[in-house]
């Protein structure tokens, strides 16, 4: 077996191919397979695949992904998929994975040129680079997917420019330049390329084209990135220019030397893989301006020369209280670390590495903090021994917001330029700086930037020093320009807030109180300026016990006026005012109306439909306006997107209540006269759900009798789901929306709405075993629906609370039930009538009351034979032969279920089918059809996993266990029923426990 990650994911058995459908079971295959034959555990697994923001299912949903991979892998392959303590190992030989031979090749040929082979070494990389049939990890679309398929392309360029050397090396220059001049014309950029094609020039006598391609890309550097050429470009025009042999002239600087694959999802390579990179921590030592662990000690090299220099020392107090950050922090070390002593990445000295980094965020994420903690630890170590200067920009600040020519003065005068040197046209006085700076080791600390333009000329033009930027907006501009790396800080953990609680607060009194210092951290969202205004209440007020600030704050509408300080302008509503008054009216408008959705995640389509004019038609479309508004309030960290699925923004939940604070002071609040705004943007939000949840019920449960769905708003363009995958992935992200709009609507007394919504959420809640929610749910939608006088809509919304309690095995059922069916027969709807009494034979199956189970389910299978309705008679004839197995006339109920078998094939749905054969198996084990019941089982579990049905997928596996154990195979077996009992155990079916019991039966 061969795997093939370098291009489109393959796996290959002696020259065939094998198709891995699904996407998610790809990104799995690929994860596992860049962690070739080493656990990888679950915790792992689901961040590979979903990242920050995993589902409430994900490790179930893991579980389900091994298991339906194992399926569509051959079974030469499947057979290596196993679980173990440690998680799930693919057991191939890594050798097999294209990226490790790719690895191998390398390494290889790198030793290779070390001990003078340069011909040997060529073909060696040859070999490695013809593996790649394009780009890594084509198709593969999961958070673990891009910074993996970066790397790999480094390495392959790395490659691609030790092949140069060793070609050049060996003397082949000649057949070199049309390779390197395609290269070059594909990757214009790249330096280093163009160095290697400018020697392989000069030594096929042909200086003047060698200087031409060194001097085009000098002038694209400078033009597209505002950047001066690196010491590769400088050496190598400097070598044609002296005229030296091009026979023996050196080649270029800096020749890039490839190290092995890191572990999937390794930040970085490890440190025995080759030669560590230039700037790196020496072994020991953590990266500059990493938090130490203790006390800062400086180090004990020799004391560097005194600077003929001033040495500004401008940044503020350390900040007390600082905690956590330790990931950012050493990140940020490793930075600083490649470019504080003037090298870059390659290792050569003045090689032109990241100089920048831009610390980003929204308001009262610590932003500040951090960066002033990190530069104090830098600086205890010694990392920029000529200074640091420091200066707040009051980027968002219209009143008090900094000029670059004012603090360009201030820098000057700090670094001993006298005040009459400094001239005053800004651009001359930007040059002057840029002088000064040049050849010192300095950290520059630009706090609270707006944008781009007011840091620009602030920026120093040499690698010495290093830059250090803080942002509410992203700087994609200043990224692109200049290489500067964005550092993202996130809310903190529940850990680190409450450790923030007692830092400042005092330790004893978290310890007196825990679990409401927890509560008080989770009310201020992890939010460090929220965090430390509730510390400084908590100290000037010592009368306040910790519980009850959290009591003040727990009500929605208290709590921002809550994080706020007496006599002073620190609150959190006031930090967040500055991003808000930056918005333009449309911005502004969107984000106001946002904050009024009541999920925790917003769809791009459900935030567009929020800002179109009361009676324009739905769509499952976003417009290209919308997403433009979307991006800039995602810039500023009013809005968050999702890592799992960039077309859903979340909100921190303070903003989103400053939003909805400004919506009443706006006057769009719900509750208010004038309220007509909120009011119409929450009925087209409540619209756009019902609508998209039709169009998914429609495609997977299009035979339930239902009342037809009422929509106000038209509807234009495509339907929104092309198929039921589509369909059940929408239902699983959208489904604590629904609930949460479902809610939303009983407070607002939006009776139309609630019904549907609680209708058409049914069969998702059923599948996915939320019976809690589900009973839940339907109460709200039948009281709706009673309210308004829908009588059908309350049938069958009592009849589906009815199979809630049913399924939980709780008497309430009957009540519900009977409710249905006197409301259906009221209303002359015989069919709904007989169905509810189907669902009271099955409640009685439920407590084996098999003979009142028979006399209900025997009602409707004649039911539906006279009347010919089936859609009723494949459910009938599927819970009477349950009730006729359990009374031991197995070969009566294998009977019915064949007929529903048939029937459900004949006019059912892809999930009826598989509910069919999944009870049908179940009578064939008694009947000692083993292999049969097997294969039916196996056939029923992937159709559930695709709905999303979780109580079938418990059953199916279960099943395939009994089915496994009669044949002997009691290892697999084993597998089968520990798999059961964690999708049971994951929805809290009371099925969990009768697995364990018949596993304790074969196994104890």
């Amino acid at each position: 077996m061969r795997f093939r990650l370098l291009g489109a994911l393959e796996v290959n058995r002696d020259g065939t191919s094998f198709d891995v459908p699904r996407p998610r079971l790809r990104a799995a295959l690929a994860f596992l397979l860049l962690n070739a034959d080493r656990p990888v555990g679950a915790e792992r697994l689901v961040d590979a695949l979903w990242g920050e923001h995993p589902p409430r299912t994900a490790r179930n949903q893991v579980h389900t992904v091994v298991s339906t991979l194992r399926q569509a892998l051959p079974p030469e392959a499947a057979e290596l998929l196993r679980s173990d303590p440690a998680g799930y190992r693919l057991a191939v030989d890594p050798d097999s994975v294209d990226v490790r031979q790719f690895a191998r090749e390398v390494a290889a040929a790198r030793a290779l040129a070390a001990d003078g082979a340069p011909a040997e070494a060529a073909r060696a990389l040859r070999t490695a680079l013809d593996l790649w049939r394009g780009e890594a990890l084509a198709g593969i679309d999961a958070p673990f997917a891009g910074p993996v398929r970066t790397r790999l392309a480094e390495e392959r360029f790395a490659a691609l420019e030790l092949l140069a050397d060793t070609e050049l090396a060996a003397g082949r220059h000649h057949p070199l330049v049309p390779e390197l001049t395609a290269l070059l014309r594909e990757f214009p950029d790249r330096e280093g390329i163009a160095a290697r094609l400018a020697t392989a020039l000069h030594r096929s006598g042909r200086p003047a084209d060698a200087l031409t391609v060194l001097r085009d890309t000098r002038t694209l550097l400078a033009d597209e990135y505002g950047l001066d050429p690196g010491r590769a470009l400088l050496d190598a025009e400097a070598a044609v220019l002296r005229g030296e042999s091009a026979a023996e002239g050196p080649g270029p600087a800096g020749t890039a030397v490839p190290v092995p694959p890191a572990p999937a999802g390794a930040a970085e390579p490890p440190a025995s893989a080759g030669p560590a990179s230039a700037g790196a921590a020496p072994a020991g030592a953590a990266p500059v301006g990493a938090a130490p662990a203790g006390p800062v000690t400086p180090p004990t090299a020799p004391a560097p020369e005194p600077s003929p220099y001033p040495r500004p020392a401008q940044l503020p107090q350390a900040p007390h209280g600082f905690v956590g950050r330790r990931a950012e922090l050493d990140r940020l070390g490793g930075l600083a670390a490649g470019t504080a002593a003037g090298a870059g990445p390659t290792g050569a000295p003045g090689d032109n590495g990241p100089r920048t980094a831009v610390v980003v965020g929204p308001a009262g994420i610590g932003k500040t903090a951090f960066a002033v903690r990190w530069a104090h630890c830098a600086t205890a170590v010694g990392a920029f021994p000529d200074g640091q200067l420091f200066v707040d920009l009051h980027g968002y600040d219209a009143n008090e917001r900094e000029t670059a020519p004012r603090v360009l003065e201030r820098f000057l005068l700090a670094l001993g330029v006298p005040g009459h040197r400094i001239p005053e046209d800004p651009v001359l006085r930007e040059d002057l700086y840029r002088s000064t700076v040049a050849g010192r080791r300095l950290l520059v600390v630009l706090d609270n930037a707006q944008d781009y333009e007011q840091v620009r000329p602030l920026l120093p033009g040499t690698a010495e020093s290093f830059t250090l930027v803080t942002s509410r907006g992203r700087l994609g501009r200043l990224v692109v320009q200049t290489g500067a790396v964005p550092l993202r800080l996130g809310v903190l953990p529940p850990a680190e807030a409450v450790a923030v609680l007692a830092e400042l607060a005092g330790p004893e009194l978290v310890r007196a109180a825990p679990g409401a210092a927890a509560e008080l951290a989770d009310l201020c969202g992890g939010l460090p300026l929220a965090l430390r205004i509730s510390a400084v209440r908590l100290i000037e007020e010592p009368e306040l016990p910790i519980g009850e600030l959290a009591g003040e704050l727990a009500p929605e509408q208290d709590r921002l006026a809550g994080l706020g300080l007496f006599g002073d302008d620190l609150t959190v509503s006031g930090a967040l005012s500055h991003s808000y008054r930056r918005l333009a009216p449309e911005q502004a408008r969107l984000f106001r109306l946002v904050s009024l959705h009541p999920g925790a995640a917003v769809p791009a389509g459900a935030a567009a439909a929020l800002l179109e004019p009361p009676d324009a038609p739905l769509s499952a479309w976003t417009p290209a306006p919308a997403r433009r508004l979307l991006r800039t309030l995602e810039d500023v960290h009013l809005l968050e997107r999702s890592a799992a699925d960039p077309g859903r923004y979340g909100m921190h939940d303070l903003v989103r209540l400053y939003g909805r604070q400004l919506a009443a002071a706006a006057g769009t609040d719900c509750s208010t006269e004038a309220g007509a705004e909120a009011a119409v943007a929450l009925d087209r939000l409540a619209e756009w759900y019902v609508a998209h949840a039709d169009a998914a019920y429609r495609i997977l449960d299009p035979k339930r009798l239902r009342p037809p769905t009422e929509l106000r708003l038209g509807w234009s363009g495509p339907e929104p789901f092309a198929d039921s995958d589509e369909a059940q992935q929408w239902f699983v992200q959208e489904s604590d929306n629904l609930l949460a709009l479902t809610r939303l609507g009983v407070a607002h007394g939006k009776h139309r709405a609630v019904w549907q919504l609680a209708l058409l959420h049914f069969t998702h809640l059923m599948r996915s075993h939320r019976l809690g929610l589900l009973a839940e749910v339907q109460r709200l939608g039948e009281e709706a629906a009673l309210a308004v006088g829908h009588r059908l809509a309350a049938a069958t919304l009592a009849n589906n609370r009815g199979i809630a309690y049913a399924i939980r095995r709780d008497r309430a059922a009957a009540g519900h039930l009977e409710r249905a069916i006197a409301g259906y027969e009221e209303i002359g709807e015989h069919g709904g009538a007989a169905r509810a009494r189907l669902n009271l034979g099955s409640m009685h199956y439920e407590f084996r009351e098999l003979d009142r189970a028979a006399h209900y389910q025997e009602g409707a299978v004649a039911t539906a034979r006279a009347t010919g309705d089936d859609a009723l008679l494949y459910p009938s004839l599927q819970n009477l032969a349950l009730v006729r197995n359990e009374q031991g006339r197995h070969p009566d109920a294998r009977d019915l279920l064949d007929e529903a078998l048939a029937v459900s094939e004949r006019v059912g749905t892809e999930h009826a089918i598989a509910d069919s054969r999944e009870k049908l198996a179940w009578v064939l084990q008694r009947l000692g059809e083993h292999q049969r019941a097997f294969e039916l089982s196996e056939a029923s579990l992937a159709v559930a996993r695709r709905f999303g049905d979780l109580l079938m997928v418990g059953r199916a596996i279960d099943q395939m266990g009994m089915a496994r154990i009669s044949q002997g195979r009691s290892a697999e077996a084993r597998e089968y029923w520990e798999e059961a009992i964690r999708v049971f155990a994951g929805i809290g079916s009371v099925e969990a426990e009768t697995v364990r019991l018949r596993m304790a039966e074969h196994f104890s």
